[in-house]
């Protein structure tokens, strides 16, 4: 239990991009929450995997709570991508652009499926849209925004997850 509040406190000291999109900063990695997750492990190990976008994999494994955070490196060791497991339910993923800024801020339901609030950003920190996802599905109004941070089109999804208005995404 305690591992999962410091991931929730991770969740959130992430940052956000600020709501005016013209001043934006970079919202990366916070490397103090992942050394935290890091020494709440009681196992870790790396996988080399060689491909272009992932170099290795670091594994850190909590056994007592049941908990694998798998940190995907490029050649470069920058983090790419992590993904936190609890009972074999992911319960955290996020993915990174090379120069360390996040993909995407997508919450996961007790499943492991995308559900709530969600922003995807543009290689410079500037965010590209915002919107729902309900059951893994995209679902209500979605804002896209240009890369300077300028709404440029809205799509409106229905509950299955098809456009109904809008260009889509």
């Amino acid at each position: 239990m305690k591992l999962l509040i410091i991931i929730a406190n991770g969740i959130f000291l992430f940052g956000c991009a600020s709501k005016d999109n013209a001043s934006h900063k970079l919202v990366s990695v916070n490397h103090q929450w992942l050394d935290s997750i890091r020494q709440s492990g009681d196992t870790s190990y790396v996988k080399k995997y060689g491909t272009l976008k992932f170099a290795n994999a670091e594994y850190f494994i909590n056994r007592k709570d049941a908990i694998i955070c798998q940190v995907m490196k490029d050649s470069s060791d920058s983090v790419r991508q992590i993904i936190i497991t609890k009972n074999s339910r992911r319960n955290y993923f996020a993915e990174y652009y090379p120069n360390g800024q996040l993909i995407a801020q997508l919450p996961l339901d007790s499943f492991g499926q995308y559900h709530g609030s969600s922003k995807y950003y543009y290689q410079n920190g500037i965010i590209e849209s915002v919107g729902d996802y309900k059951n893994g599905l995209k679902t209500g109004i979605w804002n896209n925004y240009d890369a300077s941070g300028k709404l440029n089109s809205i799509s409106e999804y229905d509950a299955n997850g098809r456009v109904i208005k809008g260009a889509g995404k």
